[in-house]
């Protein structure tokens, strides 16, 4: 195993058929569509496939495992069997399978993300029972993702689902130690982990250190008002390595993550925007992930010797309306890739 894992979360949420994500919309719930937004932002339009389907999977599993990305945490929805919690977000959990169809599939890892935010929340017993024999037909695959012999899983919100389990430890043990039994039903065990936001430690006092094996950040941005004028990369870089330096501290391991950008103008989001970053600060931020990773405790995925695996995950592969992506774009090119490897793989 590599003395750095490199994982970058896979979205996929880029479909032809309408109300799609590359139309200007109002809200995620909404069928009314407006403009195309590709003509505006160029520099976004991706260069191994505009939609999610198996052929952009096989290129993008080719590009990433050559670059060096070790693992994709692959983003899952629970939908009702007959109804889906937004237009057409029967799409998002395809590129499960898609990972799973592809003949480059050995080439790297991947690992199931619950998403559990806010319209995909899991409450009742039989939504639970429906997931876990969704999940059961990935995690055998042999390029499911394991660190010391043991399985990965990630709960997207750590907050969210204590507070959907009603704040009932006990219910969200529960919980927990079903997907414990499904993967010990494939001869896996396994380590869960869930999201929390970049600031504020877990403690041991805190019920996030009592449910889960270890932390960490899908994405995070600072609290500044929007403006005309983006921000500075840096004032976004600066949370995620301030992020790290107050997790390495927490009572459980946290893996810490790397923002490729946030930009979400073409979409109606209404946080602020920051500029993209150019291929002197992406590689400067690797390099300052690199070094803490190596030299902070607690960051990374725990072993089951105690120890820590030092991990870290992008956000994102392919967040192109959200503005975060390492995937090679029209106006990145493959930079983004280039550097990763050359500043996380080269000598390994």
């Amino acid at each position: 195993m590599s003395p750095i894992l490199t994982g970058v979360n896979y979205f996929a949420g880029w479909w032809k058929p309408l109300p799609n994500k590359w139309h200007r919309h109002a809200d995620s719930f909404a069928a009314d569509q407006g403009s195309d937004w590709r003509p505006e932002f160029p520099a976004r339009v991706p260069l191994l496939g505009e939609y999610n389907c198996q052929e952009t999977m096989d290129r993008e599993i080719e590009a990433a495992s050559a670059y060096g990305v070790d693992f994709f945490p692959i983003l899952w929805y629970y939908n009702e069997p007959d109804q889906e919690r937004e237009p057409n977000s029967r799409f998002l959990n395809r590129a499960l399978g898609e990972f799973i169809a592809s003949p480059f599939a050995e080439s790297m890892s991947f690992f199931i993300e619950f998403c559990n935010h806010p319209p995909f929340e899991v409450t009742a017993d039989q939504q639970w029972q429906e997931c876990l024999e969704t999940w059961r037909k990935c995690i055998s695959h042999p390029s499911y993702l394991k660190v010391g012999g043991r399985a990965v899983f990630k709960v997207h919100g750590a907050h969210f689902f204590i507070e959907q389990n009603g704040r009932d430890i006990v219910r969200c043990n529960r919980q927990l130690d079903s997907i414990r039994e499904l993967f010990a039903e494939e001869g896996m065990d396994v380590i869960i982990g869930s999201g929390v936001m970049a600031g504020g430690g877990v403690d041991a006092d805190n019920p996030i250190a009592d449910v889960f094996d270890f932390t960490c950040t899908y994405m995070d941005v600072p609290n500044l008002p929007r403006t005309e004028e983006d921000y500075p990369y840096e004032i976004l870089a600066e949370l995620c390595r301030k992020a790290r330096r107050v997790h390495s501290d927490d009572a459980i391991p946290y893996m810490p993550y790397m923002p490729a950008g946030w930009n979400p103008r073409p979409w109606p989001d209404t946080r602020a925007c920051f500029a993209l970053p150019d291929r002197d600060e992406w590689r400067h931020e690797l390099a300052l992930m690199k070094q803490d990773l190596l030299a902070l405790p607690n960051l990374g995925l725990p072993l089951p010797d105690g120890t820590v695996q030092p991990a870290f995950n992008c956000y994102a592969w392919n967040e192109f309306g959200e503005g975060g992506f390492v995937a090679p774009t029209e106006g990145d090119q493959y930079m983004k890739l280039e550097e990763l490897q050359r500043v996380l793989k080269s000598g390994q």
